[in-house]
């Protein structure tokens, strides 16, 4: 149906239209889409008479100060360390002024859109002045009245590969004095709304593989650690216990996209791969995010069930238990859309969000309801569903996919629940310095520097991830044993594909093309490009030194234990090594609880003040571009990190915080 519509349109609408008629001199660029659009061909200019949602999202207040305020309760040194912010002082903090809402409102006006017209956020301040917080101004316009407001032009674009259509433009224009209070405007430059990216190494396929068990099957101490990764192996490697209470509140969350968990995988894993005794009908806290179901039956009544989901949940669980998991089930899954980009994750844990700086982004973000075949009906969920201490993401995108003004408002919800206390973690992505559009694509890097940041299958440019690329969230790589024995260390995992290097398996790492080098992590990064600079030029990556780097840590991240329809595999990926990584900090905010204290929050800051505790990786690459990526060094690098944990080192420092 789509096609057709957009088939309808190019033949209908190809005449040229009118160029908008503004005031030119009173407009200057706002944003612009750096090349041409991956997977999107530009059609006819869009008809003048089709109604656009058009959402403008304002200036928050304080922006500028958030490394001031997250580091104040997550720097070690500082006297505030673990005193949070709640959620009512977070929205109070960043709301944006009058002033700002007004000189907005009043441009409208005066361009012919009638305050009638317009609806603000409803998102409350609820400190003090009670009153609604006007994040957003939303009202539904013409393409010529939205084309006139933003000095553009739109077109249709056709997606290459379903066929879909969506109407878009390459930039767009503010008046100068309107500017300034305006992050940015939406639908405008915005194309892209794929899944997240499932960090499931590509080279394995769990279900075809399913006939081809594994030879070990149960528990046999560490002598086969190098053929299959248990928890035996992993409380060896990083010298933490089993977790001893269940303590309520601090529940480790797991989001999963369109990737469903079979439960009763559940109960063999905890039969042969679990060190205490698990009862077998213990299953994570479900909670349904926009119709996100518990499962997915096909119409033959088969399951569907994901390897993502079973390795998560089956891994966080063997370092865990006793202590609960939440499985945040995200999106209906009916389309490539459905799920979005995180957004409507962060929609549901906090309301505030949904008017968050304009809202979701339209063409970017699902929208709900849903009325395609099977899709959810009920209305976008802003709020209600609860927050966990600990977030474990296995997924992740692509820096150069997405606007700069839509990853930077995200970035500071990551940042906002760093300030009230919830530690966020993301796999830092399989493909070395490259980067994929979603499981089951080959690789790709970036155009040259002088043709445009965009995404290119040919490309040589390093191609970093995101959110991974925020400064505000905890990035994880992957390693794997160095030699048989356990004794004999890590290395950084790589696993070459012999019959296409696309689909080699690196530890994703690189450095940013959007986000600044913070202070926390400014010494790591300036000693690694010091003393071992990496042999590219600018072409190739971001080496000025001044850009947020990532990983930040990594644990292992090949060959761990998971059990798919009754049969154990060896999966990998870094979506091995964050839940992982996540459960460690888990039994971190374990130990902290039971002392009296808070949780952690955002981790970075004190992970970086103590390189000590962690184990140094020096050896391996992360290969990509066609180059051999970055190499290990001593010390924190682009691709192990901080190194792996060290338990033991990790709690003593955390114990000893406030």
């Amino acid at each position: 149906m789509r096609c057709i519509i957009l088939s309808a349109a190019a033949v209908c609408f190809a005449i040229c239209f009118a160029a908008p008629a503004t005031n030119n001199h009173n407009f200057v660029l706002h944003e612009k889409r750096d090349g041409p659009a991956h997977q999107w061909t530009k059609r006819a200019r869009a008809h003048p008479d089709e109604i656009l949602p058009v959402r403008i999202g304002l200036i928050q207040s304080n922006l500028h100060q958030a490394e001031e305020y997250i580091l104040d309760v997550s720097d070690p040194s500082s006297p505030n360390f673990g005193k949070h912010w709640s959620a009512e002082e977070v929205a109070n903090t960043f709301a944006p002024t009058k002033k700002t809402h007004d000189s907005v409102t009043d441009w409208l006006v005066k361009s012919g859109i009638d305050a009638t017209r317009h609806t603000s956020s409803t998102g409350k301040i609820l400190l003090f002045s009670k009153r609604e917080s006007r994040n957003w101004i939303q009202f539904n316009a013409t393409i010529a009245e939205t084309e006139g407001l933003f000095n553009t032009e739109y077109h249709y674009y056709e997606h290459d590969l379903s066929g879909g259509y969506r109407i878009a433009c390459d930039k767009y224009h503010l008046p100068h004095r309107v500017r300034k209070y305006v992050d940015f405007a939406m639908p405008t430059i915005q194309l892209e709304g794929l899944r997240p990216i499932p960090n499931l190494l590509p080279n394995i396929d769990l279900e075809s593989s399913l006939d081809f068990p594994w030879p070990q099957d149960g528990l046999t101490g560490i002598t086969n650690c190098y053929n299959l990764i248990t928890i035996e192996c992993l409380r060896a490697l990083y010298q933490f216990g089993p977790g001893n209470t269940s303590i309520t509140g601090n529940e480790m969350g797991i989001p999963e996209f369109a990737n469903f968990l079979y439960l009763p995988d559940l109960s063999t894993y905890f039969a042969k791969y679990t060190t205490q005794p698990v009862p077998n009908n213990t299953i994570p806290e479900f909670i349904s995010i926009d119709g996100g179901q518990l499962a997915d039956i096909r119409a033959n009544g088969t399951y569907y069930h994901g390897g993502e989901s079973a390795l998560d949940f089956q891994t966080a669980y063997s370092i865990i238990y006793p202590q609960k998991l939440r499985r945040y089930q995200v999106g209906d899954g009916v389309n490539v859309d459905s799920v979005g980009t995180f957004n409507i994750f962060l929609d549901a844990l906090d309301g505030s969000y949904c008017t968050y700086l304009g809202g979701d982004a339209p063409y970017v973000d699902p929208a709900y309801p849903d009325n395609q075949p099977g899709g959810y009906t009920g209305p976008l969920q802003c709020g209600g569903a609860p927050k966990s201490n600990v977030l474990s993401f296995s997924y992740n995108q692509i820096e150069a996919g997405l606007p700069v003004s839509y990853q930077e408002r995200q970035c500071h919800e990551w940042m906002k629940l760093g300030l009230q206390g919830v530690s966020v973690l993301f796999a830092s992505g399989d493909s070395g310095v490259a980067n994929r559009y979603n499981s089951g694509y080959e690789t790709s890097c970036l155009a040259p520097p002088d043709v445009g940041p965009y995404v290119d299958v040919n490309g040589t440019r390093f191609s970093p991830s995101f959110p991974t690329n925020c400064l505000w969230i905890t990035a994880v790589g992957a390693t794997f044993l160095k030699g048989q024995n356990i004794s004999d260390g890590e290395v950084a995992v790589a696993l070459a594909d012999p019959n296409n290097p696309k689909d080699d398996y690196y530890s994703g790492g690189g450095f940013s093309n959007i986000f600044p080098l913070p202070s926390y992590q400014a010494t790591a990064v300036t000693n690694y490009l010091t003393k071992y600079p990496p042999p590219y030029t600018s072409a190739i990556f971001n080496n000025s030194g001044t850009s947020r780097a990532y990983p930040d840590v990594s644990a292992i991240g090949l060959n761990v234990t998971v059990v798919i329809r009754g049969i154990t595999q060896g999966a990998g990926g870094t979506s091995a090594s964050t839940p992982i990584f996540a459960s460690i900090v888990t039994l971190l905010n374990e130990a902290r609880m039971s002392k009296g204290k808070g949780p952690i929050g955002f981790l970075n800051p004190t992970l970086y003040s103590h390189p000590e505790a962690f184990n140094d990786i020096t050896v391996g690459k992360n290969s990509g571009c066609g180059t051999e990526g970055f190499k290990c060094q001593p010390g924190w690098d682009p691709v192990t990190g901080l190194g792996t944990p060290i338990y033991p080192k990790l709690e003593e420092i955390f114990l000893g915080l406030p």
